[in-house]
């Protein structure tokens, strides 16, 4: 671990600033949690007060660094205004780590902000590392640190959360009393002044005692450093995201398809999950499946089984596990002849496999149908539904508690989820089953959700690699937007399949380019201003002769002022594709593909990632579209070649990262026939230098370094 963590997660000598005697005050909980925490430990604490020479009966310093020895951690309860002194003071102290739990600062308005660019400044000049300010603390039940303004600790257990919101640390005691969670780390971020979720990440990821990272995130900075680490830590153990204000309100207006398809949640929602991350909704579900992901393996396909009392519960939770793209498939022959013994002749083998009500059997039923689901190779999760008087008898829980137990040593890598709807007589029963490793969770709706987060991808992100290639030079002038025929020259020299074109900028141009590339033709209109041809009337289609080319010049001239005429090979019928990239400011280089031509702006039908991708990574692209079905060949569509287009979808991603200058990309559409691919029309935006660069991966101290 760094030393900053080493400095908040295993201080010996801590510092309360602010510390104070009186009941009802921030400084007397804090002084608190600290000293009983310390209890029995290898811990100091060193009460900070101008004024007092004892509190709480251990001897108080007026300042940090008057505190003979050092200290490692430093823990501010003081006035926004006073903030700034402390931590330089803590500077000279050499301390390398403090929790400002102090609010008063950006979250109030511009005299915040200004404070907290003041407190941010004392810590860089002084080498502190900083959590908050305006933060609910830190807690790390494994060394017994309160560093926080709980007034409890969760049990220890394998769960790390860093939230934003301090309301969260506070859930998740209350998480960890009524569901047993076991919590390793609880890190509010606060105001995000230096330490950020990056940072936190890349340390839990490290961390032995964080078997599940959980991260609740209002704001995601260095956007682009964040995911390349998201991936690298999810590859190694699970990591659960909720990002909440996924707004909307930042999209951009529609000037190419590639802006108008991938907005801000979309982008961020897209690139968690190739990162490899556990996307979830909402915090409830962001404590069941962090949870679950302890207790259980990851769902690594989409085959669940359930075994049920209930056939209406069962069907129910079938609906819901579906709608989230999990399979509820019906089982082998030979598979429900294993199972059928064991249940009365109006119970049902095929699944869900319903045990009807038959209450002396319950136990031999759940225990035999599980058994042989867990054996059998063709299911990838198995979910035991206990309504009413199955969750009521032990005798159900210990089978299950049992299969449980066989399939950790046989099959690990199945997960067993309880869906659970029981009276409070049978809480017993479920403690039992929390104890035994299986998550209980309330109701169909909650089992689903939780099943679900608890399935993710594995991580795809690629490192970026530097931009080489130059872009045009000569600035466009429409808003940054090239014309067609500069976009076409560029793709050509990057060897993209472009349709065969000509410019023509008079009608006898155009006649002799249309002779030059041969019948039929499609003719469009250049003229700055026009974003979307076909709705203004600027593309002609089927030209099959020079002197309807001659007539199509001169309408366009008519209808659009003098200006040059585009002419390309018209291309047979195919499937039309939209693939897009642009530069977002926080996540740097995106693609886009989908469902292109009239269908883009219809269906919105497109997946999102972050750039560049592999073949492998565009296949998965396209496999995720809702119309994926139109790329296999229907009504007279020839089928596109998956292999080719993910190859062309990488090829055109890898171009646009390593191109400088070019900020957006919008190929479409481009018609698919077979296993060739043709880029018929195409936009390219260019950008100032300094915006064609994502966020800075630094953050405020750089790389670290202490």
């Amino acid at each position: 671990m760094s030393a900053w963590s080493d400095a908040v997660f295993r201080a010996s000598r801590v510092a309360l600033v602010g510390a104070s005697e009186t009941a009802g005050k921030l400084g007397r909980l804090l002084m608190d949690n600290l000293m009983m925490d310390a209890a029995g430990r290898e811990r100091a604490v060193f009460p900070v007060h101008p004024k007092a020479s004892t509190i709480c009966g251990l001897p108080a310093f007026p300042s940090v660094s008057a505190i003979s020895g050092g200290v490692d951690l430093a823990v501010l309860a003081v006035r926004a205004a006073e903030a700034p002194t402390v931590i330089a003071d803590c500077g000279h102290a050499r301390v390398p780590a403090a929790i400002v739990i102090s609010g008063g600062f950006a979250e109030t308005g511009p005299e915040g902000c200004k404070l907290e660019a003041a407190l941010l400044e004392q810590a860089i000049a002084g080498g502190v590392r900083l959590i908050g300010p305006n933060c609910f603390g830190v807690v790390d039940t494994l060394t017994g640190l309160n560093a926080s303004i709980s007034q409890a600790v969760p049990h220890p257990g394998g769960v790390s959360l860093v939230t934003q919101s301090g309301a969260y640390g506070m859930a998740a005691l209350t998480r960890s009393r009524e569901d047993g969670t076991g919590f390793a780390k609880i890190v509010a971020l606060g105001n995000k002044a230096d330490l950020d979720e990056s940072d936190l990440l890349e340390e839990l990821g490290r961390d032995e005692d964080t078997r599940v990272v959980a991260l609740l995130l209002e704001s995601i900075r260095r956007g682009r450093r964040f995911m390349e680490i998201l991936a690298g830590v999810s590859a190694r153990k699970p990591v659960v995201v909720l990002k909440t204000g996924k707004s909307r309100g930042a999209q951009r207006a529609a000037e190419s398809h590639t802006a108008a398809l991938s907005g801000d949640a979309a982008l961020i929602d897209a690139a968690l999950r190739q990162a490899g991350a556990h996307v979830v909704e909402d915090g409830l579900t962001l404590l069941d499946v962090a949870d679950a992901l302890v207790r259980q393996p990851m769902l690594r396909g989409r085959r669940v089984a359930i075994v049920t009392n209930s056939g209406g519960t069962g069907v129910e939770l079938t609906d819901l596990l579906e709608s989230r793209g999990l399979e509820v498939p019906k089982l082998s022959d030979r598979l429900q002849a294993a199972i059928r013994p064991a249940l009365p002749a109006h119970g049902s083998s095929a699944n869900p496999i319903d045990v009807t009500t038959d209450w002396a059997r319950f136990p031999a039923m759940y225990g035999t149908a599980m058994e042989a689901l867990l054996a059998s190779g063709e299911v990838d999760a198995v979910v035991p539904v206990l309504l009413q008087r199955s969750a009521l008898m032990p005798e159900v829980a210990d089978r299950i508690a049992a299969a449980a137990r066989a399939a950790a040593r046989t099959n690990p890598s199945l997960p067993i989820h309880v869906c659970w709807v029981a009276p409070r007589e049978a809480e017993d029963n479920r403690r039992r089953l929390i104890a035994a490793g299986v998550p209980c969770h309330p109701w169909p709706e909650r089992a689903a959700r939780a099943l679900a987060g608890c399935r993710a991808a594995a991580p795809d992100v690629a490192p970026l690699p530097p931009r080489q290639v130059s872009g045009p030079s000569d600035q466009p002038a429409s808003q940054g937007w090239l014309p067609a025929a500069d976009v076409f020259a560029l793709l050509a020299e990057a060897g993209l399949p472009v349709v065969p074109w000509r410019l023509g900028r008079n009608g006898d141009e155009a006649r002799r380019a249309a002779e030059e590339l041969g019948f039929p033709l499609v003719l469009k209109a250049e003229r700055h201003g026009i974003l979307h041809k076909t709705e203004s009337g600027a593309v002609r289609l089927n030209v099959r002769d020079p002197a309807v080319v001659t007539e199509v010049v001169a309408e366009f001239e008519a209808r659009f002022g003098p200006g040059p005429t585009l002419l390309q090979r018209q291309i047979g019928r195919g499937v039309e594709l939209v693939i897009g990239a642009r530069v977002d400011p926080q996540f740097g280089p995106m693609v886009l593909a989908g469902l292109g031509g009239i269908w883009a702006e219809a269906m919105a039908d497109v997946a999102l990632r972050l750039a560049p991708v592999s073949p492998d990574g565009a296949v998965a692209m396209l496999s995720s579209i809702r119309g994926r079905t139109l790329l296999t060949g229907l009504r007279g569509f020839p089928a596109v070649d998956i292999p080719a287009a993910a190859t062309f979808i990488a090829r055109v991603s890898q171009w646009f990262v390593a191109t400088a200058g070019v900020a957006e990309l919008d190929l479409n559409p481009v018609i698919a026939i077979g296993n060739e691919l043709w880029i018929v029309d195409a936009r390219a935006r260019m950008a100032p230098e300094a915006a064609d660069c994502p966020a800075s991966d630094r953050s405020f101290f750089g790389s670290d370094q202490n």
